[in-house]
């Protein structure tokens, strides 16, 4: 005696054997919104990686040029008599408001420490803002040796230290204030300051800047006894 099919009993296979047409959108659906959150977390977590390794690049370029910046300025040397290549620190202002400013000194350069035989010849070296091949605006370190005036800007060594640079800020301190620019009155009164303070700022390819400061003391001053 054959058996029956109970009613409905063909439907349930069918409904067991797949997905209806809803069952399949609902999937996709579902599927689409995780993977928009996990790829929302991702592109989260790597810009944040991105801003972090941009900070740390920051800091280690600005901390490197203002350690080259104070490591030559410290040991300035005064200028010599009847001579008018001492210490100078001129004002200047680029297109975004920040500070352009350009010191030159005398001083032996930080790399002949390094030699096994010391070097004792003076240079002069100039620290200021300009702009590059690329139009973008670096800060640059020349140093010239000759000892010339007349031939000094053909024979300066310009170097490119970043890009990275928008602002240089220099103020120069005596016993009594502050000063914008050196020297006051001409070498013969004030040979040099008794401390300067640097101001370097940096921006990054997000547009973020930052600043590092530092004041140098000169050893070598000779107007910084309280008056």
């Amino acid at each position: 005696m054959g058996y029956g099919k109970r009613p409905g009993q063909s439907s349930i296979a069918r409904r067991e054997a797949g997905f209806t047409l809803v069952e399949l959108l609902l999937a996709l659906f579902l599927f689409a919104l995780i993977a928009s959150v996990i790829f929302a977390a991702f592109a989260a977590v790597a810009s944040g990686v991105e801003r972090g390794r941009q900070s740390i690049e920051l800091y280690r370029v600005g901390r490197a040029a203002l350690l080259r910046m104070t490591q030559e300025l410290s040991s300035t040397m005064p200028p010599p008599v009847g001579s008018d290549t001492g210490l100078r620190g001129q004002k200047g202002s680029g297109g975004s408001g920040l500070a352009h400013d350009r010191i030159d000194f005398l001083t032996i350069p930080y790399r002949r420490y390094s030699d096994k035989i010391p070097g004792y010849g003076l240079c002069n070296v100039a620290y200021y803002l300009a702009d590059n091949a690329q139009g973008q605006t670096a800060l640059f370190r020349e140093e010239d040796c000759s000892g010339e005036e007349a031939e000094r800007r053909d024979r300066a060594i310009r170097l490119e230290l970043t890009d990275l640079a928008v602002g240089l800020e220099i103020t120069y301190f005596d016993a009594r204030k502050d000063y914008e620019e050196w020297p006051l009155g001409g070498y013969d009164q004030n040979p040099l300051p008794c401390l300067v303070r640097l101001a370097l700022t940096l921006r990054d390819a997000q547009q973020r800047t930052r600043s590092f400061i530092t004041t140098v003391a000169l050893p070598m001053r000779g107007t910084c006894e309280a008056r």
